[in-house]
């Protein structure tokens, strides 16, 4: 079976679960917070996706270990051991990625990427999304992220909308230009 299908199915039941219990919205920053913690951790996903690198309680005090002090919702407890006792927390970043993402659609909220080069001041942020929120419609919620290598500007992302006014795109544009028009002078 399709992996894409199987995350699919089992976020679709987390969603439903968490709605009927009444801690969806906690249960989805948690997810949230151990989306990333897969994400920046490799060697965390290593031991999830291997099944012979740890026991299954190990692997739940691992995913439990990302929330620090606070304590795991209930329904994400449950859900995480039925995912480990089916054998598929290999899937579980995308299961969690699928969850989230049709928590935030059944909420009408539209989730965003915000690239700069330095940490944006609060003010933009806010600016930015109002300006989304204006065009598209819905909630925004908007993750931030800064990577130096864009020299300076913006890469805002929402859904398969994608505005980059990054410098390093525009420098790059600009080399391919001037390349273009240098080749038919020669």
């Amino acid at each position: 079976m399709n992996t894409g299908i199987i995350s699919s199915r089992y976020a679709k039941a987390l969603l439903r679960f968490t709605s009927d219990r009444g801690d969806a919205e906690k249960t989805c920053a948690q997810a949230m917070t151990l989306e990333k913690a897969f994400r920046e951790l490799p060697r965390l996903r290593q031991i999830m996706e291997d099944p012979a690198a740890v026991g299954d309680g190990e692997k739940m005090s691992l995913m439990e270990g990302a929330f620090g002090d606070e304590p795991m919702t209930g329904s994400l407890r449950k859900f995480l051991s039925l995912v480990l006792q089916k054998g598929r927390i290999g899937d579980i970043r995308l299961i969690l990625h699928s969850f989230i993402d049709m928590y935030f659609k059944s909420k009408g909220i539209r989730f965003a990427t915000m690239v700069t080069a330095v940490d944006p001041d609060p003010s933009l942020v806010e600016k930015i999304r109002a300006a989304a929120k204006e065009r598209l419609g819905g909630e925004i919620m908007i993750e931030t992220k800064v990577d130096p290598s864009i020299i300076g500007g913006i890469i805002f992302t929402v859904d398969d909308y994608r505005v980059d006014s990054s410098v390093k795109t525009q420098l790059e544009t600009l080399v391919k230009e001037f390349t273009a028009k240098n080749k038919r002078i020669v």
